[in-house]
């Protein structure tokens, strides 16, 4: 949250500022008749008039409660039209772009492809969920609907769209493997909705998802071996996309999730050596398919252009276990502590089922996920959000999430 951590010192300046003022008693006025009222040997002392003090009131609380209130001005409590502002390397087709399957598709292409699309967000859905509506007419308060697309030429154009309403910050999305174009945006709506984000949010969706032909759907490691060769190709242009944003004089908060590592990581190690000022809050790393000695060796040069960088990770990826055993090596989602990164393993609120073809690899839309989430965009520090534990010294992880 905007000057969040300058409200902080506020609060513990004043009350060290009311802790150091003297406690006085009730003296009397100069001016008050002492002379006592004489009374009979019978009369009964007349009692003390009972003072009921006003209830008490914590100035830290009640300043945290202000700013909290004042930022949080889009509740996203009823069902809500959330615009997710796209830029794609994605190959296109047809004359008449839509948020579409048929009109992004799982190959690489060879322009940049900048527009939004408007997704209704439904109240009733469930946290880190969500089910497509099976017609037009379905009930908007119960499923996600792609309901507008814009497309824009130009990246100037872009920018204008992007930063219309002056935003204090950004949240971008960048999926994993094998999400295709209509899902990525309507999840980007769903992560920005479930943790209430403030600004607007914006996807970098590379060319990723199984062909259509019957083999790409049945052969997941033919699919995983395309769009992994689809993630390194898309490097360069990710990296042009940070320099477009690192030039907009905005905090960006990234939240990538399995493959999509493969992108970000070395295009942010890449930026690094380009004397770009840091503009990065947080970096929020979901289930890393990122090779554990290549992510220590980046990670200093990545770190140097963030504020703070949170992986979570889990013994029960079932997925990290299949690219482990596929790539050769050890992966950051299969948890490993690493300097200045608060690696926080989610093990013991995450199981298969919860994840997504009951692989343990979707924990990050997750209710338990989003929660921590939210209270990093607000820059709480991990060992003081909510069901956060230590671990045990020499362990793979910082912290453990509990359930």
């Amino acid at each position: 949250m905007k000057n969040y951590l300058l409200s902080l010192i506020t609060i513990q300046l004043f009350l060290n500022a009311c802790a150091s003022q003297p406690t006085q008693a009730n003296q009397p006025s100069a001016n008050t008749n002492t002379t006592a009222t004489p009374q009979s040997p019978s009369a009964s002392p007349t009692p003390a008039p009972t003072v009921r003090s006003a209830p008490l009131s914590n100035p830290g609380t009640e300043l945290v409660s202000k700013e909290l209130n004042a930022f949080l001005k889009l509740p996203f409590s009823d069902t809500t039209a959330v615009e997710v502002h796209y830029i794609s390397n994605r190959q296109t087709q047809g004359d008449k772009f839509f948020c579409s399957d048929q009109n992004f598709l799982v190959s690489p292409g060879e322009k940049t492809n900048y527009g939004s699309c408007r997704i209704n967000v439904p109240k009733r859905h469930r946290v880190g969920a969500f089910e497509m509506a099976p017609n037009p007419r379905a009930d908007s308060h119960r499923y996600f609907k792609i309901l507008s697309h814009r497309g824009l030429e130009t990246e100037e154009a872009f920018k204008q769209n992007l930063l219309a309403k002056e935003p204090a910050e950004i949240l971008l999305f960048v999926h994993g493997f094998n999400v295709k174009f209509e899902e990525a945006n309507v999840r980007a709506a769903q992560i920005a909705y479930d943790v209430k984000f403030q600004g607007p949010v914006l996807l970098y969706t590379w060319p990723a998802g199984a062909g259509t032909g019957m083999l790409d759907s049945a052969l997941v490691t033919r699919t995983y071996n395309q769009n992994l060769l689809n993630a390194k190709a898309s490097i360069e242009n990710f990296t042009q996309v940070l320099r477009m944003l690192s030039s907009l004089n905005i905090k960006v908060h990234i939240l990538v999730h399995s493959m999509g590592h493969q992108i970000v990581i070395p295009a942010l190690a890449q930026l690094s050596t380009e004397n770009i000022q840091p503009f990065i809050g947080q970096l929020i790393l979901n289930a890393p398919d990122f090779s554990v000695d290549d992510f220590i060796e980046k990670s200093p040069n990545v770190k140097n252009l963030t504020d703070r960088i949170t992986l979570y990770c889990s013994y029960n990826d079932n997925a990290m276990a299949a690219s482990e055993t596929y790539n050769g090596g050890r992966r950051m989602g299969g948890c490993e502590a690493v300097d200045a990164v608060d690696v926080i393993n989610v093990s013991e609120i995450d199981a298969p089922a919860m994840g997504v073809s009951g692989l343990g690899h979707g924990y990050y839309a997750s209710r338990a996920i989003l929660g921590d989430v939210y209270q990093v965009l607000l820059q709480i520090d991990a060992e003081k959000r909510l069901f956060m534990r230590k671990s045990e010294p020499n362990s793979t992880e910082d912290f453990i999430l509990r359930p």
